[in-house]
């Protein structure tokens, strides 16, 4: 397909002038340490932490790790909500030429487990909640050594916005862990970053993809910095623009939209370290902020909350949103509530983020807008994912470009199936319009997009097999006016457990075993699951009858 988007790529944008950076994140983190080091890098409730402080104590962890033998290539772990230790042990990580790990806090010891294991993670960094989950389970993982910290380490005295109470909380018991405070102070720092090339592995993000349970995406160093980039020319993002750091930086969008960015243009970042929404406000209004990207759900929150016309926002510029569809009514509330245009893109884990976006200048509601400069995307039949369709046509959405994944780690075989003549199938539906605008449709297969989050319906069905009185189970999504999509069960239960356990105390084990966004939030008793004459269960007929009855509405 031709290239028609490319009439509404922001003005100058020559693709055929772009050159890609040839040298990873790390090494441009220490490059602006040196260009701009009494420049705030972090700015964590009031904490400022300039370029020069973060990139001596990640050189600090990064020698940490070292003396510890971490080989290049090794998996550093880090379990952490968003905070100045999270970039810390990040940045340090890919310094010592680790693979960084990051892992969901929501996640509970059944999941850790899986990811431990899949990665063979040597090291990892947590708070105190998460050691609490991890301590238990160390023994059945990988673990050499674990640094722990507390939130309030690097809050400052007098916070100018308000601090999620459990980060306020005094260190708890960490036998057989290191304090990660008087690492990043005290440990010999690394005197290089350790050589590294541009396709080499930097991340594993875990991803359900499209089948099976989490997988491990091989994202490398140029992946990184070519859509690092690539987003700075196309969104023009500069090193004067402060963009606020709400989305989580374990998940792909909040690491390389707002963390990396920082570190590649040498932006001031605020960094809070979980959604609220009267304190995500109070930060744009309170240190100016220019850029910002949210998810669906939260922009519904926004658009909804009547206080929010009280908070001055009008020195944000671009608010993107990504994660799932954002209704068409909710973008044009924003705009009449902001006066400015939400702009709505598209990516993966396994395409490091973004390889749509609207364009800022004439973003189109419904759509994500258009490829990025140098990729390709098409849409492709489901009949045999080769023949290219037509404008106005529904296939499965495929693209090629520089941010695109080298693979699943350790997984051939899925590597394979996802990533077929270079092209990268992306599993969802969707269409593309005259202009060359996407528009996605459905999720390939049985995906759950939960407020923004993957959910694979395969991986909480095993989690659930947990439970002595489930005999089967079925896990399908529904739609939810403000998650996008809920979670919904049909349990059969076992005979002798009928009458013995509830609905309701069937969720609150879910809640219990999994993370808040996977567990079912409705759980429905059924005598048997609709079948296919294989014995497969019929997702489609679940999914109506969870419809039909308005289960989650």
């Amino acid at each position: 397909m031709e290239k028609i988007w490319r009439a509404h790529w922001p003005a100058g944008l020559d693709e055929a002038a772009i050159e890609l950076p040839t040298e990873p994140l790390a090494i441009t983190l220490k490059r602006q340490a040196r260009r701009v080091p009494r420049k705030p890098a972090l700015v964590f409730y009031g904490r400022e932490l300039t370029f020069a402080e973060v990139d001596e104590a990640s050189d600090r962890f990064a020698g940490w790790l070292d003396a510890r033998g971490l080989q290049p290539g090794d998996r550093v772990a880090i379990f952490l909500e968003n905070c100045p230790q999270f970039a810390i042990a990040y940045f340090g990580a890919l310094k010592a030429g680790a693979v960084n790990v990051c892992l969901n806090p929501m996640h509970k010891a059944t999941e850790l487990l899986h990811e431990f294991e899949d990665s063979g993670a040597r090291f990892l960094v947590t708070s105190d909640p998460g050691w609490a989950v991890v301590a238990p389970i160390r023994d059945r993982t990988g673990l050499e050594a674990v640094a722990v910290t507390a939130y309030r380490d690097f809050l400052p005295t007098t916070p100018a916005l308000p601090v999620p109470p459990s980060f306020l909380e005094p260190p708890g018991p960490r036998a057989g862990a290191e304090d990660f405070s008087v690492i990043a102070r005290r440990a010999t720092p690394l005197v290089a970053p350790k050589p590294r090339a541009l396709g080499d592995t930097a991340l594993l993000q875990y991803t359900s993809g499209t089948t099976g349970v989490p997988k491990g995406a091989e994202i490398t160093h140029g992946n990184i910095v070519a859509n690092c980039e690539l987003q700075r020319l196309y969104i023009r993002f500069t090193e004067d623009d402060v963009p606020l750091g709400v989305l989580p930086w374990f998940h792909i969008t909040g690491m390389e939209c707002q963390l990396n960015m920082m570190a590649y243009v040498g932006a001031t970042l605020v960094a809070l370290g979980r959604f609220e929404l009267a304190t995500c406000l109070d930060a744009i209004r309170r240190y100016r902020c220019t850029l910002t990207t949210l998810i669906a759900t939260v922009n519904v929150a926004i658009v909804n909350w009547p206080r929010t016309s009280e908070y001055d926002l009008s020195s944000l510029r671009a608010c993107f949103s990504g994660g799932a569809p954002v209704p068409a009514e909710i973008a044009r509330r924003w705009e009449a509530l902001t006066g400015y245009r939400l702009i709505e893109g598209y990516g993966l884990s396994e395409t490091t983020a973004p390889t749509h976006i609207n364009p800022p200048h004439r973003p189109k509601y419904g759509t994500v807008g258009v490829p990025l400069p140098l990729v390709d995307a098409k849409i492709v039949s489901l009949d045999d994912g080769r023949t290219e369709l037509k404008p106005g046509e529904s296939g499965e959405i495929v693209v090629r470009g520089p941010m695109i994944m080298k693979g699943y780690w350790r997984r051939p075989d899925a590597t394979a199936e996802a990533i077929r003549d270079g092209w990268f199938y992306t599993g969802d539906i969707g269409r593309v319009d005259d202009e060359g605008y996407f528009v996605i449709e459905d999720r390939k297969k049985d995906m759950i997009k939960a407020s923004g989050y993957s959910v694979f319906p395969a991986e909480v069905e095993a989690i659930m097999y947990g439970h002595p009185a489930i005999a089967e189970v079925g896990v399908v999504g529904v739609p939810d006016p403000y998650r996008g999509e809920d979670v919904l069960g049909f349990v059969v239960l076992k005979p002798e457990a009928r009458g013995a356990v509830t609905e309701a105390q069937l969720v609150d084990w879910c809640r219990a075993e999994m993370s808040v966004y996977k567990a079912p939030r409705t759980i429905r008793f059924v005598d048997a699951l609709p079948k296919t004459a294989s014995g497969k269960i019929l997702k489609r007929a679940l999914r109506e009858q969870g419809r039909a009855r308005g289960e989650l509405t």
